[in-house]
């Protein structure tokens, strides 16, 4: 083939390239190199492969090419530049930002008191809220270390107070007590496999648990193993969330839903530590209803209680409640205290003290803390051998303790006006877990009593962190084995006490009742699942509730029906403003919701009940209607041939359709309009929907319209090929356009014509701004409408003179 035969040239084309010259820069083009000595035939047929050898390729030429493209469809922002490396480790590390505009003058001395005040609650929180998790108290004190520690290098909250908390403790404590019982299960195993012989039989039996270990040590290396497992697996969680930029996934936990649940687990916390106050030996128990099976055991063996145990507790329970209801919480005399008392610390010191010279473990049988060891513990990555066994019961935990620290974080940054990042507090949160489980730190959040303590007393920054810990560390190092006699009875005061805040969340129902019984319901529901089945299964149950109305809400939307209100281009629902009037034959319709697959044939029932207008009982009508058309035409041409041949007149039966009165005579609804203004998107399937809708309504003369589509909705019809089944111009700008449109391609028949003009003795229809013509501007003869004395035969010349423009 030759070359002029691929670049014909055309007549009169005398700047058109030589055939030759066009087949040589093709080659090019695709990255050919030819050989310079060859026939015109031997290019052509290489050109087009017909030879068995493959032509060369300018290998080089083609990565130039696709260098230069790449170079120009990146943008400019991935240059790496200085300033992009900056920014880059200012959003890994907000401490840096935060610490570039940082006084030493006027901001350290602040987060100084701040942390002192803070590291003070640390402590006897820390040993406290560690007993929630079934751990000895120096555990409470290494969360309240490491963890603090790393969130101020990647946290983005000022004020927040990281470390233990209450709630979440005491959901660590259920993950800790299901391995407590798989302990106990598998000891026995051991002791039968022993009484039987039969220890060398059994695979089980050979694991690292059962060596020759003391009973209690291993106990308490499987709980601490259990604890930090989790701990990494929430950490890890919550990191993947981070990196993922998932921090919205919170909005779906409520404030109702949150407050119902932490009041309920506030009620296992109290449940937790009466045991402890009492002195009383309960036994252990998990899963639903294990709070009642708690307390029969108590009231059982209540008349066992330990009293100098109870008298300790409650002298410990007056204490803190006097100072910090008296004196700390009062208005009038917490303005003039600079910091609030540390009545926790001095209670720890007094009961240790108390404890240590009156013997009363030995004396009394009063249970202590016990040894505390002294220092810092070691990387231990041994302790995470139970990662993947606890990886369902880290995501209660991670998003619970994120809800919880993010929404006192919002709080606290609103007020004192700056921004938190929801996905950089995630991955913050999930690095101080990770990095606290292999440092034996159990998980963390944002303490809700500690924020508003270092607030108040006027932390400015996380520096208030760095105090805090460097007090904690001296403690480890240098104090532990000065809090071995503290009594546990003086650790579950603190923690009763400080369930004050989360009890008063019973206020909240009142409130709730008035503004909104469904967020009253889902109260009640959270908090009635949690105390009776358990926190892990009552957040499940809690979140499936909490789920359940916004379901509903967007299956069965309010609908409603439009008018317009005269003299304006305003259409409101005719059911809740009299103002509004329905334009006659148009039908405009409202679904105050997106539609989606869940609840498009809703919408299809509503529109058909609303309007009252069904495509199939149309049909049925307008069927009917052209039977009894045809049979009345035949029966006429019937009546006109039996007149003719017996020159008879034509006697018409009283069962004959008599023509409806004037007065009687409406406007069939030809028209539909669908507000698309509260339609925020739409999938595939409602745009299948949406066509057949159309059809059917077409198939019996009646348009639908849409009005006022949002952005995202016309875009999906125009992808899903909408138009090509209905007319562009049935999708119309706004409401009101969508209404002219319709009225413009309304064609009336004759009677129905003179009807409408007879019935408003004018041809205007108010409906917006301006004077909109039905169908077309039009003028009518007044004298010929309102003259009474005419008679019948004159009746179709005056419509002739009803002239339409």
């Amino acid at each position: 083939m030759a070359a002029s035969e691929l670049y014909p040239v055309l007549p009169g084309d005398k700047d058109s390239p030589d055939p030759e010259t066009a087949l040589n820069e093709a080659r090019m083009d695709l990255g050919f190199t030819p050989p310079k000595k060859q026939s015109r035939n031997i290019l052509e047929k290489t050109f087009y492969r017909k030879r068995k050898t493959k032509p060369k390729v300018n290998r080089s030429y083609l990565i130039k090419r696709s260098l230069e493209k790449c170079r120009d469809y990146l943008p400019d922002s991935c240059e790496c530049t200085t300033q992009c490396l900056k920014n880059f480790f200012c959003r890994i590390f907000p401490f840096i930002k935060i610490m570039q505009g940082y006084s030493l003058l006027y901001d350290f001395p602040s987060d100084l008191v701040a942390g002192l005040t803070v590291g003070i609650m640390h402590i006897p929180q820390g040993m406290a809220y560690a007993l929630l998790t079934q751990l000895p108290p120096v555990y409470g004190l290494y969360t309240s270390f490491y963890p603090v520690l790393t969130y101020f290098l990647f946290g983005t909250s000022r004020h927040v107070s990281v470390g233990t908390f209450a709630v979440i403790s005491l959901m660590v404590g259920a993950v800790v007590d299901k391995g407590h019982v798989a302990y106990q299960k598998l000891e026995l195993l051991h002791v039968e496999a022993m009484a039987a012989n039969l220890t060398s039989d059994h695979p089980m039996l050979n694991t690292t648990f059962l060596d020759g270990k003391n009973h209690l040590e291993k106990l308490e290396e499987i709980k601490v193993s259990y604890a930090m497992s989790v701990t990494f697996a929430v950490g890890a969680l919550q990191m993947i969330l981070g990196f993922l930029r998932l921090g919205f996934v919170t909005t779906f936990l409520s404030d109702p839903l949150i407050s119902g649940f932490t009041t309920g687990a506030a009620v296992h916390v109290f449940s937790s530590q009466i045991k402890s106050a009492f002195g009383i030996a309960v036994g252990r128990y998990s899963g639903p209803l294990k709070l009642v099976y708690a307390y029969r055991d108590f009231f059982s063996n209540l008349h066992n209680a330990n009293f100098v145990t109870m008298t300790a507790t409650i002298v410990a329970i007056c204490a803190l409640i006097a100072i910090k209801e008296g004196i700390n919480n009062n208005k009038s005399i917490k303005s003039k205290l600079k910091i609030p008392i540390p009545i926790e610390l001095l209670v720890i010191v007094g009961g240790t003290v108390i404890s240590f010279y009156l013997h009363l473990n030995k004396e009394f049988n009063v249970e202590i803390v016990g040894e505390v060891p002294r220092g810092l513990p070691p990387l231990n990555v041994e302790q995470l051998r139970f990662v993947p066994d606890l990886i369902g019961e880290s995501f209660a935990i991670c998003f619970t303790a994120f809800a919880i620290s993010f929404a006192m974080a919002k709080i606290l940054a609103d007020k004192h006006n700056y921004e938190v990042d929801a996905n950089q507090e995630l991955l913050a949160y999930g690095i101080s877990n990770m990095i606290g489980s292999m440092f034996s730190s159990f998980c963390c959040s944002g303490s809700l009593s500690r924020s508003m303590v270092q607030d108040n007393v006027g932390g400015k920054t996380q520096v208030t962190s760095l105090v805090s810990s460097l007090l904690v560390i001296i403690v480890l190092v240098s104090l532990g084995p000065v809090f071995e006699t503290l009594p546990n009875c003086i650790l579950a005061a603190i923690i009763i006490v400080s369930l004050k805040g989360l009890f008063l969340q019973f206020k909240e129902l009142r409130r709730l009742w008035k503004v909104s019984k469904v967020d009253f319901c889902v109260w009640i529901v959270v908090f009635l699942s949690t105390v009776l089945l358990d926190v892990d299964l009552g957040l499940l149950v809690g979140l499936i509730f909490n789920l359940i109305p916004v379901l509903l809400r967007t299956q069965t939307p309010y609908t409603s029906l439009l008018g317009n209100v005269e003299g304006t281009d305003v259409y409101a629902d005719i059911s809740l403003h009299k103002q509004a009037k329905e334009i006659p034959g148009i039908k405009i319709f409202r679904f105050e919701s997106a539609l989606y697959y869940g609840n498009i044939q809703h919408f299809r029932k509503r529109l058909i009940k609303d309007t009252g207008l069904d495509p199939k009982a149309l049909k049925q009508l307008k069927q009917a209607k052209a039977e009894a058309d045809m049979a009345k035409q035949h029966k006429e041409i019937c009546m006109a041939t039996k007149t003719a041949w017996n020159d008879e007149p034509c006697n018409h039966s009283d069962t004959d359709q008599q023509p409806d009165t004037e007065d009687e005579r409406e406007v069939d609804p030809y028209a539909i309009v669908l507000d698309g203004s509260t339609i925020q998107y739409i999938d595939s399937v409602t745009v299948r929907v949406l066509k057949e809708i159309v059809q059917e309504f077409a198939a019996v003369d009646v348009e639908v319209f849409l009005g006022e589509c949002k952005a995202a909705v016309r875009g999906m019809l125009d992808k899903s090929g909408f138009y090509k089944y209905v007319p562009r111009r049935q999708v119309c700008a706004t409401i009101h356009h969508a209404v002219r449109i319709a009225q413009r391609s309304h064609v009336l028949t004759p009677d129905q014509e003179f009807h409408a003009l007879r019935k408003k003795a004018v041809s205007v229809d108010t409906i917006g701004s301006d004077y909109v013509m039905a169908p077309e501007s039009s003028f009518v003869n007044l004298e010929l409408l309102t003259s009474n004395n005419s008679s019948e035969d004159d009746s179709d010349d005056r419509r002739k003179d009803i002239s339409v423009r």
